[in-house]
């Protein structure tokens, strides 16, 4: 009964496009219920407020695969579709702020600014601001594709599909000045493979409209979606940046507390008086 299936939608009904497996939604609802969890934990754990964003899509995504799971039970429910269209499709974007925010507070914390061609006061808002370009996009889109209208549905489409091929634009661009440092960096680039692996999806699904084959393949939506967009809760819950900023900040307080220079400063003085008190 909560078998993944597939079937042969209707072209001008989006609610039929894709009977949903109440099995597989509850499997996923728990998975991101928990990302949500220990992400929650962790903010207040590492101190980590940029986290935010990140625990709030968690909870989008739960919240969407809650309205697979009513689909099955009520599979023409307007609000049922229109609760996994929105939240689904907007929870991504904010992962994505997290991974923006997650760079500019690696190269802060580790004072590497002079390896990224942008700096990273500049670079944080920067990307947030098309991030949110993205965010406002999709759902728009969503909800224009639930208006009933054929026209409407199929503009919905393509500002959907405009707002996942921006994104898809923007995250390379990200990709491409991150620098790479150990661990934290490696995760960083992983979690940015998960998202733009899942917006090509994306795209290809809008691309082909209700009857291509990612829409009568409910499987296709799970594995190149919400998994991926799980391992990226996993990634950051196992390699979570505001552990590497805990971690300095520890260490900046068992040094001295004099920077560098003021210190080199300081035994440049000394120096200096020992040798006129020889003299």
């Amino acid at each position: 009964m909560g078998r993944i299936q597939q079937r042969h939608p209707r072209r001008d009904d989006p609610i039929s496009i894709c009977p949903p497996s109440q099995n597989a939604a509850y499997a996923y609802i728990v998975l991101f219920g928990v990302a949500t969890a220990i992400h929650f934990i962790l903010m207040f754990v590492f101190r980590a407020a940029f986290f935010i964003p990140m625990v709030i899509g968690d909870a989008m995504e739960a919240g969407g695969y809650h309205g697979r799971a009513w689909s099955h039970r009520e599979s023409h429910s307007v609000k049922a579709y229109v609760l996994q269209s929105l939240l689904i499709l907007s929870a991504p974007p904010l992962l994505s702020a997290t991974i923006y925010v997650s760079l500019g507070r690696i190269i802060v914390s580790l004072r590497a600014e002079g390896y990224s061609i942008i700096k990273p006061r500049c670079l944080t808002p920067l990307f947030v601001l098309v991030d949110v370009v993205c965010f406002v996009t999709q759902m728009g889109g969503a909800g224009v594709q639930v208006s009933g209208s054929e026209s409407l549905r199929v503009a919905g489409e393509k500002i959907v599909l405009g707002g996942l091929i921006f994104q898809i634009f923007v995250f390379s661009f990200f990709v491409s000045i991150a620098i790479k440092w150990r661990r934290q960096m490696w995760a960083l680039y992983v979690v940015s493979v998960f998202v733009l692996l899942r917006n090509i999806v994306r795209i290809a699904q809008f691309t082909e409209g209700g009857t291509g084959f990612i829409n009568t393949h409910e499987a296709m939506i799970y594995v190149f979606d919400a998994t991926l967009m799980w391992l990226v809760m996993v990634v950051f819950g196992f390699v979570h940046p505001g552990k590497l900023r805990k971690d300095i900040r520890n260490a900046e307080k068992r040094t001295s507390p004099f920077n560098d220079d003021h210190t080199m400063l300081m035994i440049n003085d000394g120096n200096a008086n020992s040798g006129r008190n020889r003299f």
